[in-house]
């Protein structure tokens, strides 16, 4: 597809700034704004909607979206092995047109929500090989005008206990995936620490980021981000991995706490917290408070950058959600107790700005020169859009509309 034709925003309303103004897009990128005169090109009246960096999807299982309703029967396990065992046996039944259709409805939710830039965990084991990655790579290359995709290969099963799955991961960098993904809580507890080794080994002689699914349990006793901290300052990865979830972090005293984020700090590691699906039970079956958003206000308070994912949708880990980060943000604002205007901002620089950083995606906000990935709102502040007020959003993704979504207020 060719370069965009030029478009011009009146009326909008932009981040930290009171007054409407004009926003001329041209070539892909935002050319003026304020004092812009008509010219060529299409027009849209914002009518003071409000025009923002379009969302950045940073940690979602995009093979295993909208599995939820053809799911085996939940067994009495905990809701965690369930959901283990359930992904297994929906696995051995994923075909390349089952899984193609299901993501293709993914990225279009994410588009009309807004998303930009989605960072997607494929799943890459001796069940289904390289199948799932090489669809979603496919649709990857289909889809680059609407929305750019990273791909993570993921290792849902062991790569201590089976070799076959780490050399699979080895097979994904060199097939398509741009970033390596982990899991150690996948392990027996006396191989997680050898799971992040062998991670961090695998990162460094290819050459690529990671991003790691790291102590998503409560349980206190973890110290799988503290470990990896470690591991990245010694592999020279500062700055190069990051890491989903860190729910243990929520669980730990205050010392160690400290610890381990001075530990993150260090190492350059990005947090990428997943408040929808990580209200997990324990013990007596009680949920835990925190909701998985692993000391979110003390992150921030030490300069931490943190994300928010959506995580999944409508699958066997979670059977709702809408792949909206406006959601997330909201969601992530309530878990934390994030009340205040101040507040609300830091929620959705999580789904934007941070994001962005997470997955390494430009994101410098509406400044002239920047690349024109944006969302327009017909709401015209923060608090609307993360209420999700009934009205449009209009995708913009390099100067070019995509795509959008509206709500209205139900009536009779």
């Amino acid at each position: 597809m060719g370069s965009p034709e030029p478009l011009l925003i009146r009326n909008a309303r932009i981040l930290d700034s009171a007054d409407l103004v004009d926003v001329h897009l041209e070539g892909g990128h935002v050319a003026a704004i304020g004092g812009v005169p008509a010219g060529r090109g299409k027009t849209i009246d914002a009518r003071g909607g409000l025009l923002t960096p379009a969302f950045v999807e940073p940690h979602f299982h995009i093979d295993k979206a909208l599995t939820f309703p053809g799911l085996p029967p939940a067994t009495g396990k905990g809701p965690v092995e369930a959901a283990v065992e359930r992904t297994r046996q929906a696995k051995t039944r994923f075909t390349s047109e089952d899984l193609r259709a299901r993501a293709r409805q993914a990225i279009e939710l994410a588009v009309g929500h807004g998303v930009g830039t989605l960072r997607a965990h494929v799943d890459v084991d001796p069940i289904n090989g390289l199948r799932a990655l090489e669809v979603i790579a496919e649709l990857r290359e289909g889809c680059r005008d609407l929305i750019d995709i990273q791909l993570v290969a993921f290792p849902q099963e062991s790569i201590v206990r089976d070799r076959t799955a780490l050399r699979l991961l080895g097979d994904a960098l060199a097939s398509g995936a741009d970033v390596l993904g982990g899991a150690p809580d996948v392990e027996e507890p006396r191989d997680r620490a050898r799971h992040v080794e062998l991670l961090v080994e695998l990162a460094r002689e290819r050459d690529v980021d990671l991003d790691v699914h790291c102590d998503y349990s409560y349980d206190p006793a973890q110290r799988d981000l503290l470990f990896l901290a470690e591991k990245t300052i010694e592999a020279g990865l500062t700055g190069r991995v990051r890491a989903g979830h860190c729910c243990a972090l929520d669980a730990y005293d205050d010392d160690v706490a400290a610890e381990v984020i001075a530990a993150v700090l260090a190492a350059g590691i990005d947090i990428c917290v997943c408040p929808m699906g990580n209200l997990l039970l324990v013990g007596d079956g009680s949920p835990l408070l925190g909701r998985g958003v692993a000391r979110l206000k003390t992150l921030l308070s030490h300069g931490v950058t943190v994300a928010a994912g959506s995580d999944n949708v409508h699958d066997m880990w979670f059977p709702f959600g809408r792949l909206d980060p406006a959601e997330v943000a909201m969601v992530t604002a309530i878990a934390a107790r994030l009340w205040t205007d101040q507040a609300a901002r830091q929620a959705f620089d999580m789904v934007t700005v941070n994001a962005a950083h997470y997955v390494g995606a430009p994101s410098t906000g509406v400044r002239v020169g920047s690349v024109a990935d944006l969302v327009l709102f017909s709401a015209g502040n923060l608090q609307d859009v993360l209420r999700n007020a009934p009205g449009r959003r209009t995708t913009i993704k390099r100067g070019r509309v995509v795509g959008g979504s509206e709500s209205r207020v139900w009536t009779v």
